[in-house]
Parts: structure tokens; C-alpha cells; sequence
């Protein structure tokens, strides 16, 4: 089951990345239109969003959405430079899989950081939104 809910998330996570329509419609089939916008909100620094990710983190009734919100707060995270709380997320995250460790779950949220941090500078805001 947990392997069926890791490529899920997997997939799922990959749908947010870029612009393109599909992928957006898909991502919001997947993981429902408000985590979709909260996730383009943090991307405009606007982090009003943070309350319901963290929220959607702790909610352990949906495992996909609850490991995406990781995900994103992670990356978060990790494009503010707080890395306690990247290591913080990447152990909860290793801790539910049992594919991967918490190098490789800290690994993919820093490189999740990285592409936060490039949407972030795109849309015309600092990286870490300060």
C-alpha cells in the first residue's frame, strides 16, 4: 500500500511543476484545487497558504495529499534557509516510506527548495520572500 501511495505522490508532485494547463488540471484532480493554490501562492510569496499546507501535513486520513504538503513545505523551507525544519520534514516523510531514507527524502526537498526558489525569483519576489 505505502508503495502505491509513494508513486502517487510522486506523480502527483510532478504534476505541480511548470505552467502548462494540463498539468495544473491534472495536479488539481489529484490533490483538489485548494492545494493547488495554496502551492501557487507560496510561489507569489504569499504565505496565507502556510496555515492550510500545514493543516493538509498533519491530516493523515490522505496519505498523497498529506506527503505532497510536505513536500512543498519542505521546499518552503528549504528556499528560506531553515534547514531544522527541512530536516524536520524529510524525517516525517522517511518515516512513512519504507523506499526511502531521510538522505534521499532531504535531498529531493532541497532540490524542491531550488525550483521554489527559481519560481519565486521568476514571479518578481525574493527567494525567500523577504
Amino acid at each position: 500500500m505505502k508503495k502505491v501511495i509513494i508513486t502517487s505522490l510522486i506523480s502527483s508532485t510532478i504534476l505541480l511543476t511548470g505552467c502548462n494547463a494540463i498539468k495544473e488540471q491534472a495536479a488539481g484532480m489529484v490533490l483538489g484545487d485548494k492545494f493547488v493554490q495554496a502551492n501557487e501562492q507560496l510561489n507569489h510569496c504569499d504565505l496565507s497558504s502556510l496555515t492550510y499546507l500545514k493543516s493538509a501535513a498533519a491530516d493523515d486520513k490522505n496519505p498523497i495529499v498529506q506527503n505532497a504538503a510536505l513536500l512543498v513545505l519542505g521546499a518552503h523551507f528549504a528556499a528560506d534557509g531553515n534547514m531544522r525544519a527541512v530536516d524536520t520534514v524529510a524525517q516525517k516523510i522517511a518515516n512513512m516510506s519504507d523506499t526511502t531514507t531521510f538522505a534521499e527524502q532531504r535531498k529531493a526537498i532541497i532540490e524542491g527548495g531550488k525550483e521554489t526558489a527559481k519560481d519565486r525569483i521568476e514571479n518578481g519576489f525574493t527567494a525567500n520572500c523577504k
